[in-house]
């Protein structure tokens, strides 16, 4: 009893994405209604508002989604986080981007899991580097596209703690995100693209009210829960797992735990607009749970618990799809 044909099943991929797809269509042809994003850039509607609801929209965001989950696995390969072979990452994140309605519409979240997973590889190739480059390029692109979704900023103090991680934090470094941070506000505002005073948008707009109640009766709250705990259950045994390893695989798993932790933290500060954080989320414990799996596929607890995790997101998803 192992889990073989997940990890390095041949044809299995092929076989998720069609799974994938049937599941949008039926996402689609259900009562369930997937909720809009309002997110808007300093100079243009965030992606939510960049087509009608429509067969298009979906598979533009699938495309979105399959470009995620491929570059999880890129991500996997060429820094060995996982230290194996596997398609964990993959299958995972097409599993948790499926069970939400919300997030089968084309939207900011997903945009913002790619541009954050391509960010990840520049920023792992940094490792080690005082350089000024890579610390620019990261702090330009998130500033650059609050163009279309002021909550790309929210990322900042994330790739700042990140630096120590990656050991590239140094003065030169600091003052590249610095400029880099700086560059596209002060050209869209010298150039009057954008007004100055659109710049305020720029700060942080969580609602910290408590609900009155919490919607049990929700299955997508019950979703973000289990993915919650998944992350910090595959998140500390990935601690443990890789404590003998180089400090350079290290680093990088220790960047994934932050990545899964700090979009837990957005969701719960911001849990109105949790489809915003919820594709991040999903894709970083993907490659938690990924390697969690992977590296204890042969062991009967695991094997069990792989399939009850399954078991768990399908009734989600199920319960998702029933009327309200």
């Amino acid at each position: 009893m192992s889990l073989k044909l997940f990890i390095s099943g041949k044809y299995l991929s092929v076989g998720w994405i069609i799974l994938y797809l049937a599941g949008i269509y039926l996402t689609g042809h259900s009562t369930a209604q997937p909720t809009g994003e309002p997110c808007t850039g300093l100079l243009a509607p965030g992606a939510g508002q960049w087509l009608a609801p429509t067969l298009l929209n979906r598979l533009l965001n699938a495309l979105f989604v399959l470009v995620g989950g491929v570059l999880l696995l890129r991500i996997n390969n060429r820094f060995s986080l996982i230290q194996r072979h596997t398609l964990l990452p993959f299958l995972f994140f097409l599993l948790f981007e499926l069970v939400s309605p919300s997030l089968t519409l084309l939207g900011d979240g997903n945009v913002t899991a790619v541009v954050l997973l391509l960010l990840c590889i520049l920023f792992f190739h940094a490792y080690q580097s005082e350089k000024a480059q890579p610390a620019f390029l990261i702090m330009f692109i998130l500033a650059l596209c609050t163009v279309f979704c002021t909550r790309y900023i929210y990322y900042v103090p994330l790739f700042l703690i990140g630096f120590a991680q990656m050991r590239c934090l140094s003065i030169k470094s600091l003052l590249g995100a610095l400029v880099g941070l700086i560059t596209p506000f002060w050209i869209g505002v010298g150039l009057d693209w954008i007004p100055a005073s659109q710049l305020t948008r720029l700060q942080p707009d969580f609602d910290l009210t408590i609900p009155q109640f919490i919607p049990y009766d929700n299955p997508q709250l019950w979703i973000v829960v289990l993915t919650a705990l998944l992350g910090l259950f595959s998140g500390t045994t990935m601690l443990y797992s890789t404590f003998n390893e180089k400090r350079q695989i290290r680093a990088y798993n220790g960047f994934t735990n932050l990545l899964s932790v700090y979009a837990a933290l957005l969701l719960i500060v911001d849990y109105r607009n949790y489809t915003l954080y919820l594709p991040v989320l999903n894709a970083a414990v993907a490659m938690q749970a990924a390697s969690f799996f992977t590296n204890n596929g042969e062991k009967k607890p695991a094997v069990i618990s792989f399939y009850l995790v399954l078991t768990l997101y399908i009734t989600l998803f199920i319960w998702n799809l029933l009327p309200a």
